[in-house]
């Protein structure tokens, strides 16, 4: 295990540094670092690619960054099974690469594929647009194993799709955040990799336009996923799959006026919701394509936005004022959604709030917290508890 004293500004997290670092290279290192810090109830932030590090509240105490990076790679692939075995700090593009030799893939993409970790992307809940398809990352975990707010190493799950003791719980690290536990491994479904893959563009200005003719692709075609970029005028279609059914499908939606697009030029646009500077993400409530966001009737501003048609969210970029926010998330919560401001400047997000309304109750969140962290160590503050 690697403890560094400096070199900490690479760890901030909406501008709060911690005052030491820790790379931890096994689940038993995890396990010391976390049981060190919940005996002198230090504050401690997980850390994996660093791609949504910014998203939630600025943590009441940060005294050691646990970088996870550490803990890569392959444990177990078992092709037959159809799952793996993956240590959380490894990167979906080596993850990936490692099951492509083998036919195989897990079916959960996020933005920069190179920096996002899979523990990372479990406990974010990182939206992606496959998930028009795929439907959420949870539904692509067995079982895992994870160390708890006080050191303790705790196993959920199985290592196969039948075995599902424990399912719950590894169902309930995604989207926590790191505020209840860090994962160190995690078993994973798995599924065959697509013959073919097409990636097809229609350019138009006309937003209202462009959403429209995405209802209609996701209510008649078997797409893998709909990329509305309001900046580009561009609306992105990828089918994947069977070769036979992709090329039928390629053509229907080209006799619609799409042309062939790269996959690296959709990928530069997913990737867009984690390098911008300002970003306010929507989440649509099933039965809302896009998130609403050529909202006429609420008068509100497009602007520039990327929005993951069907999948349940939609990224605004930009200087955007306090009062579209405000008007933004009370439609959105109006309609069983949510706004969040996953990144803006420190002053406004104490403002207006990084999550909006709970969407669990106060009192279930506390218990959970209790139960997993007792004594607040894990990302304190992160999000509400």
């Amino acid at each position: 295990m690697i403890t560094e004293p400096v070199a900490v500004g690479a760890y901030a997290v909406n501008a709060v540094r911690p005052s030491r670092v820790t790379r931890p290279e096994n689940a038993g290192e995890v396990a010391a670092a976390i049981a060190s810090a919940n005996a002198d109830r230090s504050g401690v932030v997980l850390f994996g690619g660093g791609t949504r590090s910014e998203v939630g509240d600025a943590p009441t105490r940060y005294d050691l960054a646990l970088d996870l990076r550490g803990l890569r790679g392959l444990v177990e692939h078992s092709p037959d099974d159809l799952m793996c075995v993956v240590r959380a700090g490894t990167t979906l593009a080596e993850l990936g690469a490692d099951l492509a030799a083998k036919g195989q893939r897990w079916p959960v993409e996020a933005p920069d594929p190179d920096r996002a970790t899979v523990g990372g992307t479990i406990a974010s809940a990182a939206a992606t647009p496959s998930r028009l398809r795929h439907q959420h990352v949870r539904d692509w975990i067995i079982g895992c194993e994870a160390v708890l707010g006080d050191g303790t190493r705790a196993r959920a799950g199985g290592r196969v799709a039948k075995n599902v003791t424990g399912y719950d719980l590894t169902r309930l690290y995604s989207g926590s955040f790191g505020t209840l536990a860090a994962l160190v491994e995690v078993n994973l479904k798995l599924t065959a990799l697509d013959e073919r893959s097409r990636v097809l563009v229609l350019r138009d200005r006309d937003v209202p336009r462009l959403e429209r003719i995405a209802a209609e692709l996701r209510a008649a075609m078997p797409v893998d996923s709909l990329v509305l970029a309001t900046a580009a005028g561009a609306l992105y279609v990828r089918v994947a799959g069977a070769a036979t059914a992709v090329e039928r499908v390629a053509r229907d939606v080209r006799s619609r006026g799409f042309a062939d697009a790269g996959a690296a030029e959709l990928q530069r646009i997913v990737d867009r919701t984690t390098r911008e500077d300002r970003v306010a993400r929507i989440a649509a409530a099933p039965g809302y394509e896009v998130a609403g966001l050529a909202d006429r009737e609420a008068e509100l501003p497009v602007g520039d936005a990327v929005a993951f048609v069907g999948a349940g969210s939609a990224f605004l970029f930009g200087a955007r004022s306090d009062d579209e926010l405000r008007a933004r998330r009370e439609r959105a919560e109006g309609r069983g959604g949510a706004l969040v401001l996953e990144r803006i400047d420190p002053s406004r997000r104490r403002a207006l709030g990084t999550w909006g309304a709970l969407r669990v109750p106060a009192a279930v969140q506390q218990a959970l917290k209790h139960r997993f962290d007792p004594n607040g160590v894990l990302a304190p503050g992160r999000i509400p508890a």
